[in-house]
């Protein structure tokens, strides 16, 4: 959907109740449609992040995200692998010092946000997803295994 259709709605409204006064009316209500604009798309944006908020239960995987891009704004539904919300399993508790490239931290940020996670919860997901992995198929990664007989 797109905020501006809705921003567009309301000036068009205040335009026509302005209509209904005198010339000065009209014009004050003009001048309040033009002022309200970003205001009111922050609005917006602020009670689509709280509708959000509370249909995502702490301790599940998210049941919604939002996402803007430019005017655009989307409520998608994260697909998950099924697996039980890490931070649903026990206490946070332990800490881990970690060092990573400045855009891969931008990286892990929008894509926390894009799922409608905290980057720390994205982190606890995605590394027990790595840890479950490695645990199914052993070994170290992209090598190569040959198969085969040979001679010398």
């Amino acid at each position: 959907m797109r905020i501006s259709h809705f921003v567009e709605g309301v000036r068009e409204d205040l335009g026509r109740l302005g209509a209904l006064g005198d010339e000065t009316t009209a014009r004050i209500a003009a001048g309040l449609a033009d002022a309200l604009g970003p205001a009111l798309r922050a609005r917006l944006l602020e009670a689509l992040d709280v509708v959000v908020a509370e249909l995502n239960h702490p301790g599940e995987r998210p049941a919604l995200a939002v996402t803007l891009a430019g005017d655009d704004v989307t409520l998608t539904r994260p697909t998950g692998s099924g697996e039980p919300h890490p931070e649903a399993a026990g206490d946070l508790t332990a800490r881990f010092a970690l060092r990573l490239p400045d855009e891969l931290k931008a990286r892990i940020e929008r894509e926390a946000q894009r799922r409608g996670a905290s980057t720390n919860s994205w982190m606890v997901r995605a590394l027990a997803r790595e840890v479950s992995e490695s645990l199914e198929h052993p070994g170290p990664r992209g090598a190569q295994e040959l198969r085969g007989r040979g001679r010398s």
